[in-house]
Formats: C-alpha cells, sequence, structure tokens
C-alpha cells in the first residue's frame, strides 16, 4: 500500500507580535527520517504543534498526500494515519504496558495484513499476538505485566513508542524520543527506526540529541528565528556555517 507524504507549505503561527513559525515549508516523504533541530525559541516545538494538530496555522497548510488537513484535530489526523509520541510520555499510567497496547491495536486504521514494518508482528495476527510480538521486537517482554507509571524513562518511551507502532502509522511524529534512553537503548532504537522507515513510513524526528538526529535521519531541517536556515542530508546541514554558529557551536541542543 503506498503511503502519504507529509507537508507544511508555508505555514505562518503568531503570537501577539511574534512570529513563531515564519513561512516554513517542509516534507516528510515516505520511506525517510526526518530530523528538525534548532537552538531554544527556533519554533521547532511550534513546528510541531502545527503537524500534529495541536495547534492550527495562521497561514499555510498542512498536507498528507493531497488532503489539507490543517484544520483537523490530532484524533482526526491519527485516523488518517498521522501518529504522534509526546515530549512528556503519555501512557495510561494505571495500565499495565500490555494493556496500554492493546489501546493502540484497538485504534489501528488497518488490519496488519502481511506483518508491521518488518518487526516480527506475524501476518494476520490477533491482537494479543500484536503485543506480544511488538514487545519482543522492542525488547520489552520482560515489562509487559509493569504497570507503565512504574517504568524508568527509558522504557516508558520505548513503550509509547511501540504503542504508536501498534496503531499502523502512515506517519510517525516523534518529540524527543530518546530523552532518558541510554547508550544502548538509543542504539536499539536507532536501529528500530530504520527499520519503521524502511517498511515506507514517513518519520519526522525532533530531538536534543544532536548525534542521534545526524546518524540516523536521510534529512534534516534546521530552524533558527522561526525560519528554516538550512535543509539537506545530514552532513550538508552540520557543515552550514548558519547552523555552526547559531546552534552547535554554542552546544544549544534544547527544544
Amino acid at each position: 500500500m503506498s503511503r502519504a507524504e507529509l507537508r507544511a507549505v508555508g505555514l505562518v503561527r503568531r503570537y501577539g507580535g511574534l512570529t513563531a513559525v515564519d513561512h516554513v515549508d517542509m516534507s516528510a516523504p515516505p520511506g525517510m527520517i526526518t530530523g528538525l533541530i534548532g537552538p531554544n525559541g527556533a519554533g521547532k516545538s511550534t513546528l510541531f504543534k502545527l503537524l500534529t494538530g495541536v495547534e492550527q496555522p495562521d497561514e499555510g497548510a498542512v498536507l498528507l498526500g493531497d488532503r489539507d488537513i490543517s484544520k483537523l484535530r490530532p484524533d482526526k489526523r491519527s485516523r488518517l494515519g498521522l501518529v504522534q509520541t509526546f515530549q512528556v510520555p503519555s501512557l495510561f499510567t494505571s495500565m499495565t504496558v500490555r494493556d496500554n497496547l492493546l489501546v493502540g491495536v484497538e485504534n489501528r486504521r488497518r488490519d496488519y495484513g502481511g506483518g508491521l514494518f518488518g518487526l516480527g508482528v506475524r501476518k494476520n495476527p490477533s491482537h494479543e499476538q500484536v503485543v506480544d510480538d511488538m514487545l519482543a521486537s522492542l525488547g520489552l517482554s520482560d515489562l509487559a505485566d509493569f504497570v507503565a507509571g512504574s517504568l524508568p524513562t527509558g522504557a516508558l518511551r520505548l513503550a509509547e513508542c511501540a504503542r504508536a507502532l501498534c496503531a499502523h502509522p502512515d506517519v510517525l511524529l516523534l518529540d524527543e524520543p530518546a530523552s532518558g534512553l541510554d547508550a544502548v537503548e538509543t542504539e536499539r532504537f536507532s536501529a528500530l527506526l530504520r527499520r519503521i522507515a524502511d517498511a515506507g513510513v514517513a518519520i519526522v524526528l525532533v530531538d536534543h540529541d544532536v548525534d542521534l538526529v545526524f546518524t540516523v535521519c536521510d534529512q534534516v531541517y534546521a530552524m533558527v528565528g522561526g525560519k528554516v536556515v538550512a535543509h539537506g542530508d545530514p552532513a550538508t546541514v552540520r557543515a552550514n556555517p548558519t547552523v555552526q554558529s547559531v546552534y552547535l557551536a554554542q552546544g544549544s541542543v534544547a527544544a
């Protein structure tokens, strides 16, 4: 099944006299990992909110394929295949990890048919089989029956990502998913993202871990002052003089 490209076209978001997002164009094609970086106040978080539907633009449009989704709420966008994770993990903390993933399965937009993203999810599985396979693929099987609220941050973030994947998205937007992960978890997470993208999913990654972004992403957008100041492959963006002086040289990597 062909998957849709996520695009921002001339997006503008103002708060009084402040323009937080200033005529931003970007695209997240299927099968690619798109990174978004920039210093504090660059507009990344606001752009992410516009893409996910938490906020609506003052100008411009958000397109999923050829459909304008600019006015749709996050839940409506999710039903169209655009799924997100949050900077603060949003699992149901009183439920087990397994039950959280079952919520993702029940909210999926289509059947799993031939499996799921090459993650070892069997063909035409039951809901319970999807969850078991996903837990195994992400190394979370031992935590399946733990209450989510009792998990350390790294495991909690991986569990939230697992739930998002259970919804079988076309576009996956990740807001600082590597925060709290140790080196081993980050390496495993990077490999997971690559497998998901290779299965045709469009991924948008906003993370303070610049090394992760430049390592795993196919393309990177750098924002400063609400504008995109650089776009291209990771090596090109890393070498950009503005990115070097305003962002990398100062070591300012917070979202």
